[in-house]
């Protein structure tokens, strides 16, 4: 409740920087609350730079401002989250574009336009964990938050039908401001320079002392638990009894790549060699790069699902997790099949058939109704032009 209070006098408060015009060309993106460069907002971004140039004006939120590419140095600004700058062009950028949705104390100004760009993709784990999760405080605050950042919110980006009205609903945001436009980040899917990608990959691969020759497995956890009561994760699929599975019906020697999710603690090491590539910057590079996925509830799979890729879902804790937080979607329906110990995983792995696979994605895909189809970003970029166009008349 306290913390409620504090955010409605911090928008009071922010009235008083009303003073300060709006800039209708200043174009205001973050990701991941300045920690990276990254996501949806990296995608529209460099579309925008790549079809508009200098017609925008661009400020980037990133705690180190060496994580902008050198291409856009002296180019665009940087600032640190919640800085004082952040502040400023929060309140003067004509257009505020986040995967994590707007700042619940900024006040509603004219001339603003605020995207929320997302950060999940398809149809899976619900947006918010069960109502018992919580205190009667603790969601009344949740609730007072959803509808904070819902009235602000202009527009939203959706991967999918299904998503759309979902998120529509948890959000507390009329299904019109969503716009059917798929996710940006996952246009390098539809359209991959393989001569770039194998270069980026051997990069990778040297910069972590990967073998040429051997299978990249990426094992990517979701988060658990909520913001106040983070679990601990661990990478116990990296083991030696899967990585013999991966051998036999693959082929390779193997690699487990370990990306924990950003909120989890870590945790324990199954005692398997593993690279730890948990701080690299970009997910989608990783998903790229990767020959196998292995996750549990993550909307990676919806990424993951558009290169035809293999993937296996070990859900060891499935009743406890659905029961907290419960799916949008039967898990038997996702696009790829699960286990819940890892004897199971061991046999998924073995009995790997492509064929029934991407006939069960492109079935899955279809019955969600996608939106990816490749042009994404270039979509946003236009829809973000003619609003500009619009206010200038």
């Amino acid at each position: 409740m306290l913390k409620y209070y504090v955010i409605s006098l911090l928008r009071l408060l922010m009235t008083a920087g009303c003073v300060f015009p709006v800039s209708r060309r200043r174009v205001l993106l973050s990701s991941d609350e300045g920690s990276c460069y990254s996501c949806n907002p990296r995608s529209i971004f460099e579309a925008m730079y790549r079809l508009y140039g200098d017609k925008f004006e661009y400020v980037w939120v990133l705690n180190e401002a060496s994580k902008l590419p050198g291409a856009f140095r002296g180019k665009v600004r940087t600032v640190r989250f919640l800085s004082l700058r952040h502040v400023y062009y929060l309140l003067t950028s004509g257009f505020i574009i986040s995967n994590l949705g707007v700042e619940p104390f900024l006040p509603r100004r004219r001339g603003q336009t605020v995207i929320s760009a997302e950060h999940g993709g398809g149809s899976y784990k619900r947006m918010y964990m069960r109502r018992r999760m919580f205190s009667a405080d603790e969601w009344r605050y949740i609730m007072r938050m959803r509808k904070l950042r819902g009235m602000l919110t202009d527009i939203v980006l959706a991967s999918c039908e299904k998503q759309l009205h979902e998120h529509a609903e948890d959000y507390g945001i009329a299904p019109e401001r969503f716009i059917r436009s798929g996710f940006p980040r996952n246009d390098r899917f539809f359209a991959t320079d393989e001569t770039d990608l194998q270069a980026r990959k051997g990069e990778f691969r040297a910069r972590y002392g990967i073998a040429p020759g051997n299978l990249m497995v990426l094992y990517a956890p979701t988060f658990r638990g909520t913001h106040r009561h983070r679990q601990h994760s661990c990478n116990d699929v990296c083991v030696k009894s899967v990585a013999v599975s991966l051998r036999r019906r693959f082929g390779k020697e193997v690699t487990f790549l370990y990306r924990r999710h950003r909120h989890s603690l870590p945790g324990t090491d199954s005692g398997f060699p593993v690279v730890d590539v948990t701080d690299y910057p970009d997910m989608q590079d990783l998903l790229e790069f990767a020959d196998v996925l292995i996750t549990d509830y993550s909307s990676s799979i919806w990424d993951f699902g558009i290169t035809l890729k293999p993937a296996f879902l070990y859900v060891p804790d499935l009743e406890r997790f659905e029961s907290e937080r419960g799916f949008y979607t039967p898990i038997e329906q996702w696009p790829y099949p699960y286990s819940t110990t890892v004897e199971e995983l061991c046999t998924l792995i073995e009995g790997y058939c492509r064929e029934k696979s991407i006939e069960r994605l492109g079935s899955h895909q279809k019955e969600i109704g996608t939106f990816e189809n490749g042009g994404s970003a270039q979509y946003v970029a236009a829809v973000i032009n003619d609003i500009f166009m619009k206010l200038c008349e």
